[in-house]
């Protein structure tokens, strides 16, 4: 391919028609090796219709999905779909039904089917329970219950979950535990997955018995190592088969919360208003997914958490935990919306930290501060969301500071115009009121390609014309799309075309699945409940990817220091941009360190001891690099996201990683990321935190020793204890 792509690319100019044209014209060269590649569909259906501007969802995602049907690793996949229904709408979508003719009137109706290993490991308790309470003793009740090959229900402890020691936590012993960006592995002792504050207390007061550390993880989205050690207690909030199984069904199967019905963790419990009309309080369990709290406030249609993260198919205390947060000027990280933590302490005992001061550092403890079972949120009365979102010229949705900096693959004819200094100065003007006074703001940059992706909003009262947001077809292919880009990335075939083939597949399909579906050119508007439209993406997780995000303060304007300066944003945004098509720049094919995307949200400060946000007093700009697995085997990513960072952090003022997000493996300003958090970035937050803690150890009638003893591990050591 290297004779090819320099043909083909004069001067390694990487532009979208050219990347298209080049894939349409050679890709057939790779039948001989791969040959279960439908290479006319690919051609057909996928890149035609691109390069003729005839721009069409659903064309794009069939015809994808017509392309790889018959790999090996498609039917492997789609095996593992344990509903038959869904596995139907996906065979008819590619025999041609349209999604809202696959989706019906009566929407999605699959059925949740349990898994079978689950299903065999909930029977193996149950005996075993029978057993002991019979007087069995434990040995002889393994032995009598459990196969030699059953190697994960060996040597359990018998732990109990309600306060008649009749209900058994389910337990594993030393399952392997990866998360799901695959860059930590290890294997804990054993695994619990509580469903009560009693589990959860029994299992606390077993580790400390037993001299064992604790960590939780819900759906195991943070990249760093905030997780479980080796030989330690690893407590998971989500089904053990659900959290190691792509694709995750969750937001396809219908279903309202139902409080009668959930245990214990999944409660949503509304409480006294705050406000009156305006905010009240709600208690939350951790285990609770955003996509269950999602249908619990759409149902309602009367209160709802301010901002979120995109993602359904993660848990309130996974969220809150790591301080993640949504988009918005005017909004703060999710735990700074926290008004009450309940947690089981270092001595197994249920506590609260309701104090305004130290729920601060209790808020976002990182998993230092115990088990969290309960959080109560404030949420405001449900306003609704007008969506306007636009795919639009890449020069002037973020337009640079000079436009020289738009590299040439990348200028459209405005370029070259003789108004092109107004229009510049006009898009940077609306750029400036989306990112100063809109409700929501958000963007997406797929690498190559000529437009990206805005998505600001404001909310409203009113709730006439409102609709639900996506709609079910709309749901549909989004979830397939997420599920079938997992899919193709493990595909022999793509993971042998050239990296930046990669990122323009996935940028066609990315784009195709986000709104305006109707075309490139499309302006509509969507007025929707606003939890539908904090989550417009469904099925996200499917696709395994990895990613940086930095959070960079906001500067003062110096002709006003009140107001926040958004040329840094500018900068950041075009900085990347310049570093993908420099990497290019490079002899045979062309390098592609970034295959996905690069994604920027505007948002506040935070009150929150240990957030990233903390202090940055005009706002904060979040902004992230996200690529595919292939890229890293390549050797591509980690030497581009080193140069990313260095940039980020050269404009000045204390910019610090997100804590769930990938930073470990980088240096910061020439330091190990970790002491340079230590000593520099933190430097003052750090003692607040252990200070607070410290505090609140003296309430509840435990030490700071105590506190890393159970529930710190080998990275919080380093930076928070030593």
């Amino acid at each position: 391919m290297g004779s090819i792509s320099q043909a083909f690319l004069s001067g390694n100019v990487l532009e979208r028609d050219h990347i298209l044209q080049e894939i349409l014209e050679h890709v057939e060269e790779y039948s001989g090796e791969y040959d279960k590649v439908d290479y006319s569909a690919l051609k057909n259906d996928v890149l035609k219709p691109v390069i003729a501007e005839e721009f069409n969802p659903e064309t794009q995602i069939r015809g994808f999905l017509k392309a790889f049907q018959h790999t090996l690793v498609y039917k492997t996949a789609f095996a593992k779909i344990q509903s038959p229904e869904l596995k139907d709408q996906i065979s008819d979508f590619i025999e041609g039904k349209q999604a809202k003719e696959v989706v019906g009137d009566k929407e999605f109706h699959l059925v949740s089917h349990k898994s079978p290993p689950v299903v065999h490991h909930f029977s193996l308790l149950e005996e075993l329970k029978k057993l002991v309470i019979n007087g069995l003793e434990w040995k002889a009740a393994v032995k009598d219950v459990f196969h030699p090959k059953h190697k994960h229900v060996k040597s359990l402890p018998i732990l109990y979950e309600d306060a008649a020691d009749t209900k058994v936590v389910e337990c594993y012993s030393e399952v392997p535990f990866e998360n799901w960006g695959t860059t930590v592995q290890n294997t804990p002792k054993y695994t619990f997955l509580p469903t009560t504050v009693k589990g959860v207390q029994n299992i606390v007061q077993f580790a400390l018995n037993n001299k064992y550390r604790v960590r939780c993880a819900g759906y195991r989205h943070s990249w760093s190592s905030v997780f479980s050690q080796d030989n330690e207690i690893f407590l998971s909030f989500v089904n053990i088969h659900t959290v190691t199984t792509l694709p995750d069904p969750m937001s396809l199967i219908p279903g309202e919360y139902d409080p009668s019905t959930v245990p214990e963790l999944k409660t949503i419990e509304l409480k006294e208003e705050t406000v009156p009309g305006k905010k009240r309080l709600c208690r939350i369990g951790v285990a609770v997914t955003n996509e269950e709290f999602r249908r619990w406030a759409v149902a309602g249609k009367a209160w709802s958490l301010p901002v979120d993260v995109i993602l359904v198919e993660v848990t309130i205390g996974g969220v809150n935990g790591p301080i993640c947060h949504g988009a918005g000027i005017s909004h703060k990280t999710l735990s700074d919306y926290v008004r009450r933590i309940e947690y089981v302490d270092c001595n197994s005992k249920l506590q609260v930290v309701d104090d305004p001061y130290l729920i601060k550092a209790a808020a976002g403890a990182l998993g230092l501060l115990g088990v969290v079972t309960h959080i109560t949120f404030e949420l405001d009365a449900m306003t609704y969301a007008v969506m306007k979102p636009v795919k639009e010229d890449v020069g002037l949705g973020i337009p640079p500071i000079a436009k020289e900096e738009i590299p040439v693959a990348l200028r459209s004819n405005w370029y070259n115009s003789p108004d092109a200094s107004e229009q510049i100065a006009k898009a940077t003007a609306e750029f400036e009121q989306r990112a100063a006074n809109d409700y929501y703001s958000e963007w997406f940059w797929f690498a190559y390609q000529k437009k990206i992706w805005t998505n600001t909003f404001n909310t409203t009262a009113d709730p006439t014309g409102a609709i639900h947001y996506p709609n079910s077809a709309n749901v549909f292919l989004q979830w397939v799309q997420g599920w079938l880009g997992g899919v193709i990335t493990s595909v022999p075939f793509f993971n042998a075309i050239p990296g930046y083939w990669q990122a323009q597949l996935i940028a066609t399909m990315g784009m195709a699945a986000l709104p305006p579906t109707l075309s490139e050119n499309a302006t509509p508007t969507y007025k929707t409940l606003l939890p539908d439209a904090l989550h417009f993406r469904r099925g996200v997780q499917n696709m395994r990817v990895r990613d940086i995000e930095l959070q960079l303060p906001l500067p003062s304007r110096k002709d006003d220091p009140t107001k926040a300066d958004f040329s840094i944003v500018q900068r950041a945004w075009w900085d990347v941009i310049n570093l993908v098509y420099q990497a290019a720049d490079t002899k045979g094919d062309p390098s592609s360190p970034m295959r996905l995307a690069l994604e920027m949200r505007l948002m506040s400060s935070s009150d929150i001891l240990m957030a990233p946000q903390k202090d940055n007093n005009l706002g904060t700009l979040s902004i992230e690099i996200l690529t595919l697995p292939d890229a890293v085997a390549d050797g591509e990513w980690a030497g581009f996201a080193q140069k990313v960072i260095d940039k980020w952090m050269s404009y000045g003022g204390n910019v610090r990683p997100h804590w769930a997000k990938e930073w470990e493996r980088f240096s910061f300003k020439g330091q190990e990321s970790w002491r340079y958090l230590k000593e520099v970035a933190y430097k003052d937050q750090i003692p607040e935190f252990k200070n607070a803690l410290e505090e609140i150890g003296k309430q509840h009638g435990w030490t700071l020793a105590q506190l890393k003893n159970r529930y710190s591990n080998e990275l919080w050591d380093k930076m928070i204890f030593e």
